[in-house]
C-alpha cells in the first residue's frame, strides 16, 4: 500500500507539474504557430526545441500544451522575417518523433479587403 500511495503521489506530481507549465508564461508575439497533435507536457517538447533552436532564423520556441501548440520567433533583419520553409519545420518536427498537423504564419493579421456587413 506504501509503494501505491507513493506512485499516486509521483503521478499527480508529475501531472500537476505538467498542467502548471501548458502556456507560455507571458503571451508572445510569434510569427508562426504549430499544431503538434500529441504534445501534451513540456518534457515533449525538449526534442523540438533541440532541433529547431539549431536552426540560425529561430529566435525564441515557447509551447502551449493546452493547444498543442509550437510558437515560433524567426529573426528579423531589417524589418524582414527570416522563416523557415514549413518542410524544413515539418522535417525537424518529424525527428524529434512528432507529426505537424498544421502550420500557420501570423504576419499578416489583418483581413485582405473590407467587407461590409
Amino acid at each position: 500500500t506504501v509503494r501505491w500511495v507513493a506512485f499516486i503521489g509521483l503521478f499527480l506530481g508529475i501531472m500537476f507539474t505538467c498542467w502548471a507549465h501548458g502556456a507560455p508564461d507571458k503571451p508572445i508575439d510569434a510569427d508562426m504557430e504549430v499544431k503538434v497533435p500529441g504534445l501534451v507536457c513540456p518534457s515533449c517538447a525538449i526534442g523540438i526545441k533541440r532541433n529547431l533552436k539549431r536552426e540560425v532564423n529561430v529566435k525564441y520556441i515557447a509551447f502551449d500544451i493546452i493547444k498543442e501548440l509550437v510558437l515560433i520567433v524567426f529573426v528579423e533583419i531589417e524589418g524582414f522575417i527570416h522563416y523557415l520553409k514549413n518542410d524544413k519545420i515539418i522535417k525537424l518536427v518529424k525527428d524529434a518523433g512528432y507529426e505537424v498537423s498544421s502550420i500557420k504564419r501570423l504576419d499578416n493579421n489583418k483581413p485582405n479587403r473590407y467587407n461590409k456587413p
